[in-house]
């Protein structure tokens, strides 16, 4: 129903017309937004509709505001802005002790978080905090409400987060015994006769060698995977060398820690969250806890391994951040 005769906007249309706007296409918009290519077509098909005028001149290159679009994109962003603001307002309304933390975190600290996270759940004094844990190497889109707080390996750079950089991951690259036995023991002088383990997408472990100095060829990389799980199970199997954090390392006895004179010895972590979390009892004590507690956590690996005597042909690695996931 055009909205002259009564009809009412709805502002999940609104919110699609302000992401094509900004984004230039249907295809961007849908990535943006989460939703399929179809879906964001229609929102745009039923938001001129409703309205009866078109908003977008339709090019090759993409879809590009017309006049009228231009002139009321502005308050769509307005509006936009208004729905979310009242929606993080109804939630701490709500309820201000209890509540769902929804936790996003990577596979790398998957197994331990279950155990950290504990004492989360005790910290709301009136009321009862209950988690969900997002196991998740994509970055999930917290400013749209797809989880709460997140562990991430790499410094946010969006302004409307709230960042707390934690404590480093204790992590060492890894081989299987095995492999060891076969091609003898990795070092920084014979890197390049080694193979490795990396990801598809996200080729981390290439990048950082390659920064620091120790560029490794595309030959050398002969099993990849995207999930932690899989390149694990590849060092393991002998298909060369990943990274690996000690906590997990230390319950593998296939696994070799080699290269031990290349600093590849932590990796970046980040608790990050909306703003709503300096005004959100439940979430404040959630974000707060969960950063002490994987403090605490990391300082105990830290301990562990200055207390472990070197294995045959380790050394003492110097600790530097890798900036690895």
């Amino acid at each position: 129903m055009p909205a002259e005769h009564g009809g009412h906007l709805d502002w999940n249309l609104v919110r699609t017309f302000v992401a094509v706007a900004e984004q230039g296409s249907l295809a961007a918009a849908a990535r943006e937004l989460g939703l399929a290519h179809p879906t964001v077509a229609r929102h745009i098909q039923n938001l001129e509709a409703s309205l009866g005028m078109s908003l977008f001149d339709r090019r090759a290159s993409g879809l590009r505001l017309n006049d009228a679009g231009a002139r009321l994109v502005q308050s769509a962003r307005n509006m936009l802005d208004g729905a979310r603001a009242f929606e993080l307002a109804s939630k701490s309304v709500k309820s201000r002790h209890s509540g769902l933390v929804r936790i996003t975190a990577s596979e790398f600290i998957a197994d331990v978080f279950p155990e950290l996270l504990a004492p989360v759940r005790r910290v709301g004094q009136d009321g009862l905090i209950n988690i969900e844990l997002l196991i998740a190497n994509d970055l999930l889109n917290l400013l749209q409400g797809e989880a709460d707080i997140a562990i991430r390996h790499v410094e946010p750079h969006q302004q409307e987060l709230v960042c707390r950089r934690l404590a480093g991951l204790p992590c060492g690259l890894y081989a299987s015994r095995g492999y060891v036995a076969e091609r003898g023991m990795p070092t920084a002088a014979n890197m390049r006769e080694h193979w490795f383990i990396d990801g598809v997408r996200a080729t981390r472990l290439a990048r950082e060698a390659r920064r620091r100095g120790y560029p490794l060829s595309k030959d050398q990389f002969v099993f990849r995977s995207d999930h932690f799980a899989g390149r694990l199970n590849g060092a393991e199997a002998g298909w060369g060398i990943a990274v690996v954090p000690l906590h997990v390392a230390r319950h593998r006895p296939n696994l070799v820690r080699v290269l031990t004179d290349v600093p590849f010895n932590e990796v970046e972590m980040w608790l990050v969250a909306r703003q709503d979390v300096r005004t959100t009892p439940y979430l404040r004590d959630a974000f707060a806890t969960a950063g002490d507690m994987l403090n605490a956590f990391v300082g105990r690996l830290i301990e562990e391994q200055e207390r472990r005597p070197a294995a045959v042909g380790e050394h003492a690695p110097a600790r530097a951040s890798a900036g690895l996931t």
